[in-house]
């Protein structure tokens, strides 16, 4: 059935999805919001994403073996526990098309640029219907085995490689420029890309030993913080915040500085390793997740069956933003941030939690 993984698999999966869009997606808002002060605003959005990772596996722990589709009706009730469900629904529907885009976007800038957007798509999409028709989440857990690893060791590469540009200045003043409020602000986009073991609800029914899983989702969660933590502080430092705002990727603007022994460079490939290493994880989840979860919710005994419905519906949603920004940022600034991260990553599971311990307090 592939459908059992372990716990080093549930933290390489949380690990990968979270690293990867982080570094590439969300930074440039931090930047914008905190300014020097943006690494502030990453360990505020790495508490929030470890409040959640620690709701989601309290939750998980109500109802081990079960995924959130069975024990959601049981918590809460038949129709508000369906509800809760088809909020998560939408909440995988629609991420998997925008994640296409931003993927073919990015292809498109960095590697092929005269290759039509569509095909790009339609590889994508073949490649995540095999991988999640064949392997399951047990294949694609596996697949984080191996991906994670060289995603953790690139980006350790690329901060090590670029130490001799850090100008530690360009960190100061502290605070005096930005203050609590835009801190705060600059916390929200990552806070909501870090928050990834939302979906700690659904693995969790997959373990092989469901009750000892919440610790490498948190400590998943901990270790791509502490990343994209580096990270932010070494592109401020070696970048500064005049110009590393206004740039849309600034992890891959800092990697094109890297030069070993004064004439090997030209490493503009790393980052790109980095990020399709993590979106194919992200997506080949996502992926499985919509799948089986609908399966569930409707009753139908074969969620296989469904993989060929989802795979064209989300290639023609992929196709419909017109650029990356549509894509990116009104997705990011309209739903992801201001409903996603506190309804579905943060109130729900609170929700969950909650009515959970008083039905089990009750006598």
């Amino acid at each position: 059935m592939n459908l059992k993984i372990s716990g080093m698999q549930i933290f390489w999966l949380i690990f990968s999805m979270n690293l990867g869009m982080t570094l590439v997606m969300t930074l440039t808002s931090s930047l914008q919001a905190a300014r020097q002060d943006a690494w502030i605003s990453i360990i505020i959005a790495g508490c929030i994403a470890l409040l959640i990772a620690v709701l989601v596996t309290q939750v998980a722990r109500l109802a081990p073996g079960q995924s959130l589709i069975e024990y959601s009706p049981l918590i809460l009730g038949k129709w508000l526990g369906k509800l809760v469900i088809m909020i998560y629904l939408v909440q995988w529907y629609t991420i998997i098309p925008i994640v296409l885009r931003q993927f073919t976007d990015l292809v498109n800038i960095m590697l092929l640029p005269e290759t039509p957007k569509e095909l790009i798509i339609l590889l994508m999409v073949l490649l995540l219907t095999y991988a999640t028709y064949v392997g399951g989440i047990e294949g694609i857990g596996r697949c984080s085995e191996f991906l994670g690893p060289i995603i953790m060791i690139t980006v350790l590469l690329v901060l090590l490689a670029n130490s001799n540009h850090i100008h530690w200045k360009n960190i100061l003043p502290v605070y005096v420029d930005s203050g609590a409020k835009h801190i705060v602000q600059g916390s929200f986009a990552p806070a909501s890309y870090l928050g990834h073991s939302v979906e700690y609800l659904m693995f969790a029914s997959f373990l092989k030993q469901p009750r000892k899983g919440a610790p490498y989702a948190i400590w998943a969660v901990l270790f791509a913080n502490l990343l994209v933590l580096l990270t932010t502080i070494m592109i401020i430092a070696i970048l500064g915040v005049n110009l590393s705002p206004n740039m849309w990727y600034p992890f891959f603007e800092m990697t094109q500085k890297i030069s070993l022994f004064g004439f090997i460079d030209n490493f503009d490939a790393i980052p790109v390793v980095i990020w399709m290493s993590s979106v194919f994880i992200k997506l080949a989840v996502y992926f499985f997740v919509v799948s089986y979860g609908t399966a569930q919710f409707l009753k139908i005994g074969n969620w296989k069956l469904l993989i060929w419905f989802i795979a064209p519906v989300m290639f023609a949603f992929a196709l419909i933003p017109q650029n990356v920004t549509e894509a990116t940022t009104n997705y990011l600034l309209r739903y992801w941030v201001p409903v996603a991260l506190p309804v579905n990553m943060l109130g729900l599971p609170l929700l969950l939690l909650i009515v959970g311990k008083w039905r089990k307090l009750k006598p």
